[in-house]
């Protein structure tokens, strides 16, 4: 389950959606959330449409837990919206999806290590779009709470863990947002590069 991203700088992701995608982003508002490590209940600065125009918008990350007020819910399976019984997420899915940009994002494995302090910790990875400065990420949003897409794992993904997030190329990125996203669910062939993290001592 993943839980942490990198947000990118708000020059590097005008960069990579304007001078490299070519998208009619809006000039973002210089307030908005940038470089800093997102984690459930941070606010991040995600990719949507809205009032005709492409933009970003500053939510935090996830839906209020209609169980405990207290938690949030950060991760939204994908097959849920294809399930005939009606889901917090369906709505979502049919009008409200957005794109979570990142540097990069982080998974814990189930695999563990004892630190020298004895604790043991789960093993931590780092994954990024193979060949992309940036990696696209696949989101939903209500009001002013955006959820990250999750789907089945590819098969160097499942040694880490048994979900993923849903990945999208940038030639995806408009059927993400506008289209029909059947065909996006199986990301078992999308290329990742990743890095096991440093060990805490």
């Amino acid at each position: 389950m993943c839980n942490q991203f990198q947000l990118p700088t708000l020059a590097d992701i005008k960069k990579y959606l304007v001078n490299d995608l070519n998208l009619p982003l809006i000039e973002p508002d210089k307030n908005l959330p940038q470089n800093q490590a997102v984690f459930p209940k941070g606010a991040a600065s995600v990719l949507l449409y809205q009032n005709d125009q492409l933009q970003l918008q500053s939510k935090a990350w996830g839906y209020p837990s209609p169980f405990d007020h207290q938690k949030v819910l950060f991760n939204a399976r994908v097959e849920r919206f294809f399930e005939q019984k009606k889901s917090m997420w369906d709505s979502s899915f049919a009008k409200y999806r957005c794109i979570i940009i990142a540097s990069q994002f982080f998974e814990s494995s189930r695999e563990t290590y004892v630190a020298t302090n004895n604790h043991e910790y789960h093993e931590r990875y780092y994954f990024q779009t193979a060949n992309e400065p940036l990696t696209l990420i696949a989101g939903i949003y209500q009001k002013d709470h955006f959820s990250m897409v999750t789907t089945q794992p590819s098969a160097a993904y499942a040694k880490v863990h048994d979900r993923m997030p849903l990945v999208i190329k940038p030639s995806e990125l408009r059927q993400w947002l506008f289209q029909d996203f059947s065909s996006l669910v199986d990301r078992s062939h999308f290329q990742l590069t990743s890095a096991k993290l440093p060990q805490r001592q």
